[in-house]
């Protein structure tokens, strides 16, 4: 019953996928005759907002990133990916939507995130990937990255967002009335 449920959702939108594919492409083809003619751009481009969300943005403490994705598709169907820098890894602790992440959406050493079979109709998705209490690197700048890799119609694939980690001040020093 799941079974054919399912067949036949995807058959839907593989046609509706099919019945908006042809006239863009066929649109745009004919746009290129004449200059002054309109011709077909997509504006929704994918969005990536990173921020640190934990009480300090110093190297080496200990804070939370919390990773929001805007695919803004008029269709998609497929696999959305976060991929991480250097110096932060995802782990079973870590949330994405507020579901605690699985050992299977987790790839690569916890560098990667897959999110399998995902939908977004007319830009109305929106995925956050929270990473709870991690350690924050070396001060810098780290760019997260987030990839729609699905059937897609009307989007810039990717998006990617920096951090800025500070670098931590110097504790003052105690004095010891020695000599």
């Amino acid at each position: 019953m799941k079974h054919k449920l399912f067949a036949s959702l995807i058959t839907s939108l593989l046609g509706l996928v099919l019945l908006m594919a042809v006239p863009a492409t066929s649109f745009a083809a004919e746009s290129k005759s004449a200059a002054n003619e309109p011709t077909m751009h997509t504006t929704a481009t994918a969005s990536l907002f990173a921020k640190i969300t934990g009480t300090s943005k110093q190297e080496w403490s200990f804070s939370d990133i919390e990773l929001t994705y805007r695919p803004n598709t008029i269709l998609s169907l497929g696999v959305m990916e976060f991929t991480l820098p250097s110096g932060f890894t995802a782990t079973t602790k870590d949330f994405v939507n507020g579901h605690a992440l699985r050992e299977r959406q987790i790839l690569n050493n916890g560098k990667t995130v897959r999110l399998p079979l995902n939908l977004d109709l007319l830009g109305a998705a929106e995925f956050k990937l929270k990473l709870n209490n991690k350690t924050l690197p070396a001060a810098g700048t780290y760019t997260f990255r987030a990839e729609n890799k699905s059937l897609s119609i009307g989007s810039k694939f990717y998006a990617e967002d920096s951090i800025v980690v500070e670098k931590r001040s110097t504790p003052p020093t105690k004095p010891c009335n020695c000599n």
